[in-house]
């Protein structure tokens, strides 16, 4: 993903302007949003092209950029550590707040989108497991998931849905379980921390740590709520929608290039400077559009399509 610029194709036509660099300063000049940094201007936008200018650093703007976006319903989010921590929404119904109307009111879908995330999520999993039986013959089960991928789209309530994820969780990590040097002592996913909790999840805790942040961030910059989820349930200060993205991209954006790290140079996966390396990669874009394409299914009424591995 490309900062100081834009993210063209939003829904509804608009633009995500992103700030990165320290000391930049944005301002208004002749009608348009710039940014500025060392008296270079890094983009220059006009207020109707934007949705939302998504702050990532310490920078500075000037009170007229405030009123120029509240009047153009413009969002401005600031991060601080690659987390959110503020956003002012314009008064004016619109943008965010017209996607939040939306998003309570899409309740209503919610066992449409529960089972399109874990449609993608069994699906990027089968395709994790499958690219080793294709490369060296290897049995994991796989002919099930492909089962459960489509079963999970057939489904009429969100209990259903979690069903069938935990089936296609414990074939998907018996079959990485079989995949990893026993030197890992790897047993199974644990998700909580523990004297005793082996390398292998450790590494899994970071990677997905990482994810969220990133989903969060692309969540709360294209005007989502991240705290009205359709998979999982409400609970107060719990990021449902940021869990219920993240599903899809757990297996091919931090359990595959893990579990190459394992098989390739196991003693690197117990040291955390690997693992942040690794995943420093992961795909930002790709995260950036499902947001979009989410908040478009919410805003427009029409289908959710998953992120599908290839």
């Amino acid at each position: 993903m490309v900062y100081n610029s834009v993210i063209p194709n939003f829904p509804m036509d608009k633009k995500i302007a992103f700030v990165k660099d320290y000391g930049a300063y944005v301002r208004v000049n002749n009608g348009l949003f710039e940014c500025v940094v060392n008296k270079e201007v890094k983009w220059k936008l006009s207020p109707v092209e934007l949705h939302s200018i998504v702050f990532l650093v310490n920078s500075s703007l000037s009170s007229e950029v405030v009123r120029l976006a509240n009047e153009n319903g413009v969002d401005l989010v600031f991060f601080y550590n690659h987390e959110p921590y503020a956003k002012l929404i314009p008064a004016k119904y619109g943008g965010s707040f017209k996607l939040w109307t939306m998003q309570l009111k899409s309740r209503k879908r919610k066992v449409e989108f529960a089972r399109s995330f874990i449609h993608g999520k069994i699906h990027n999993q089968l395709v994790t497991l499958r690219y080793y039986e294709k490369k060296y013959g290897y049995d994991l089960n796989t002919k099930r998931l492909d089962e459960l991928s489509t079963e999970v789209q057939f489904v009429e309530s969100v209990e259903e849905v979690m069903t069938k994820e935990a089936e296609a969780a414990r074939i998907y990590w018996r079959g990485v379980k079989s995949l990893l040097p026993k030197s890992l002592g790897f047993k199974g996913r644990r998700k909580r921390q523990s004297e005793n909790i082996d390398v292998f999840n450790v590494a899994l805790n970071i990677g997905y740590g990482m994810l969220r942040k990133i989903v969060w961030s692309a969540i709360v910059s294209v005007g989502l709520n991240p705290y009205i989820g359709f998979l999982h349930k409400f609970r107060e200060g719990r990021p449902s929608l940021v869990f219920d993205l993240m599903e899809e991209f757990r297996s091919p954006f931090v359990d595959k290039p893990l579990i190459g790290m394992a098989r390739e140079r196991p003693d690197d996966v117990s040291e955390a400077r690997e693992v942040y390396s690794l995943l420093s990669r992961i795909n930002e874009e790709e995260i950036y559009t499902q947001a979009r394409r989410l908040a478009k299914a919410i805003i427009e009424g029409v289908e959710y399509t998953p992120f599908m591995a290839k």
